[in-house]
């Protein structure tokens, strides 16, 4: 039997140094001092304090996971790793995770729920990208997948999405013509990680029919920056190279020799 004889606070908050027959023997947590009631007098056998210190690594295993968790939802490999981190043996990390589900601060369900909808309202990502996300950060496939996603981001709310996309696109493209713009904004979306079939549906409902005045003006401005950067080789390669850059970015071809031959008339 040991009989603690001193206890003092450290200059860490919530932390106490122990004293045993005079001399310091461990430190404990707040919290576990209150849980075995030491105080001075106290005696202790080796069995109670094997206990004490026990409970205090999993009371600072556990400190560490909450002020963790402070400032956002973390999931369950998030926990495990920071811990980890820590070098937190892993039977306290054990402990902790079971504490904290328990208590309902650590729920990856909760948390994929949470994310996707954060991702709906903060981001331009759709349901692939959203899942390789929540994969990386360790919330499991069964979880993790396109259908527990779309029952979140349903496909309406992922056309609404989609619908803005184009529109900011075109606006991006806009120098571009009609058909180099959809195949452009078609491949962005795909980037974004949504299926083809949403994908075609919001296309179409945008309409990529050129507007003629439009077109011309991206014609024009597509034109004159291929012209002069041909000027140099020559006016047979200028010409060619110059109407198979239009061709190739998806203007018409009877518009490109119209825009060429004014080309012509004017270098005349």
């Amino acid at each position: 039997m040991a009989t603690i004889t001193k206890i003092s606070a450290q200059k860490r908050p919530g932390r106490y140094n122990i004293f045993l027959d005079g001399e310091y023997a461990f430190a404990v947590d707040e919290g576990v001092l209150v849980q075995f009631a030491l105080a001075k007098g106290q005696e202790l056998t080796p069995d109670q304090i094997a206990r004490i210190q026990e409970q205090d690594n999993f009371r600072h295993a556990y400190n560490i996971a909450v002020n963790y968790l402070a400032h956002q939802l973390r999931t369950r490999h998030e926990i495990w790793a920071k811990l980890e981190e820590k070098e937190v043996p892993p039977a306290y990390i054990k402990q902790v995770a079971a504490e904290l589900t328990e208590q309902g601060y650590l729920d990856d369900h909760a948390y994929r729920d949470s994310f996707v909808r954060t991702q709906m309202v903060t981001t331009e990502n759709g349901p692939t990208i959203i899942e390789r996300k929540l994969r990386e950060k360790g919330i499991s496939p069964e979880l993790a997948n396109r259908e527990a996603i779309t029952d979140i981001f349903t496909p309406a709310e992922q056309l609404a999405t989609l619908a803005k996309l184009i529109a900011k696109q075109r606006n991006h493209y806009r120098r571009n013509s009609a058909r180099e713009q959809e195949r452009k904004i078609r491949q962005h979306l795909y980037t974004k990680g949504f299926a083809g079939d949403l994908i075609t549906q919001a296309m179409d409902a945008a309409d990529f029919t050129p507007d003629p005045e439009e077109e011309a003006d991206a014609l024009a401005a597509q034109g004159a920056k291929y012209w002069r950067r041909y000027a140099s080789k020559g006016a047979a390669v200028q010409k060619r190279k110059t109407k198979q850059m239009l061709y190739q970015k998806g203007f018409d071809l009877g518009a490109i020799d119209t825009w060429i031959a004014e080309q012509e008339t004017e270098d005349a």
